[in-house]
């Protein structure tokens, strides 16, 4: 029996920023860890070349939407942008297509307003002809949620609604697959559109055998620091500025151990007042017995991995309006390496760990914040030992096999005969 043959188009591909890379790169290893699956990739046409020779991936996309070349102040303009974009989509890929072998599986791992119709209109084309089945998965928040996680649909929700349902005689015939990686997503999607789509599992390489758990250092003084670490680009709405409210809180407390807190922050951003904030601003919060280390540059896959793993504490103290629904692939890779986590309650985030009863939940405010730190500071050693206990079930969940069992469901093949 030939190779399952799958397409990943992911326009937006071109250096290490963001989660393309990281997100594609899992992606692929999970598929063909299954050993008959053969994978190609599509990227933006100006790609990396170190991106394009790791990934295997071929330049071919003229525009990503990601470059906000269609955030135009007049909404006219906006709504323009999304036709245009989704037309945009069509030509490039259609003209891959044409030409390529055929795929069984076409799989977008990234798709938003400006990509649904035109995968509607490839799909109404090149279905049985140039690939079996094509699965898009959405994962932006169609809704907005307050601190209390209470749903308002934004006012595009009637286009996405629009977009969406055009492709339910495909999903009844299981030409195209809708998928999420959220339950909470699928539900928000579902009330909007009354269609239910799938949960795709977060694929992750870390958390292999080869992934050992390092030690924490010892500080300028001899004795031992926590290395206390928020993973991902430094962001507003991950809860950085509560953090350092929360640490700078913490100044003024006795603590069991000295701390260091890991940021990955590389330019500054506005704060909801106008203010802006940035990796110089971060100094100022600590204190003799908490040190910052920040980096400002892109860290590789390998110098992540080795400051995930270095850390004793990591800490999301996303904000619930933002992460409600959304997964943080972070977190993931935290649990499976058995790391204990301070997290904010009442999201994505609380409802996986709280499902393997790992961490520690942390209200919304700094203050609530400074408690679950100092709680998870005195108690660092129980927390470790009960993450580490749990880190197996979590692999499981979130294996390869399990991944590529959900996204190569009625795989497509054509028949050879």
């Amino acid at each position: 029996m030939r190779p399952h043959r799958l397409l990943i188009v992911e326009e937006a591909l071109r250096d290490r920023e963001g989660h393309w890379f990281e997100y594609n790169r899992a992606t692929k290893a999970a598929l063909q860890s299954t050993g008959d699956v053969h994978v190609d990739m599509l990227g933006h046409q100006t790609m990396e070349l170190d991106v394009a020779s790791e990934l295997e991936a071929m330049p071919h996309f003229q525009f990503t939407v990601w470059d906000q070349i269609y955030n135009q102040p007049q909404a006219l303009r906006r709504y323009f942008g999304i036709g245009q974009h989704n037309y945009r989509l069509y030509r490039d890929l259609s003209a891959y297509l044409k030409q390529a072998d055929y795929y069984d599986t076409v799989f977008a791992p990234t798709v938003v307003l400006h990509h649904l119709a035109g995968y509607h209109a490839l799909a109404k084309r090149y279905t049985g002809k140039r690939f079996g089945q094509l699965v898009l998965l959405v994962r932006n928040n169609i809704a907005l949620y307050d601190s209390e996680g209470s749903r308002t649909f934004r006012s595009t929700a009637k286009f996405w609604k629009w977009a969406i349902c055009r492709f339910s005689p495909m999903l009844e015939d299981g030409s195209v697959r809708l998928v999420t990686d959220s339950e909470r997503l699928a539900d928000e999607y579902e009330e909007l559109t009354g269609i239910r789509f799938e949960v795709l599992p977060h694929p992750s390489l870390v958390g292999g055998s080869n992934d050992e758990t390092m030690p924490h250092v010892a500080g300028a003084d001899g004795t031992q620091a926590l290395r206390v670490f928020l993973p991902g680009p430094a962001r507003y709405e991950k809860g950085v500025v509560r953090l350092l409210e929360a640490v700078q809180m913490l100044a003024t407390q006795e603590l069991s151990s000295p701390l260091d807190i890991l940021l990955q922050w590389r330019t500054a951003f506005k704060l909801p007042d106008g203010s802006t904030i940035g990796p110089d601003d971060v100094a100022g919060y600590g204190s003799d017995q908490i040190r910052f280390h920040v980096f400002r540059e892109a860290l590789s896959s390998a110098e992540y991995l080795a400051e995930l793993n270095s850390a004793d504490l990591i800490v999301l103290p996303y904000l619930r309006e933002a992460y409600f629904a959304r997964i943080s692939g972070v977190a993931v890779e935290a649990m499976m390496l058995g790391k204990p986590m301070v997290y904010t309650s009442d999201t994505w985030v609380a409802a996986l760990a709280e499902s393997f009863r790992v961490g520690i939940a942390s209200g919304g405010s700094s203050e609530e914040l400074r408690d679950a730190l100092l709680d998870a500071t005195v108690h660092i050693e129980k927390l470790t030992a009960n993450s580490k206990g749990r880190a197996e079930e979590v692999k499981q969940y979130f294996s390869a096999e399990k991944f590529a069992s959900v996204l190569l469901a009625d795989r497509g093949e054509k028949s050879d005969g």
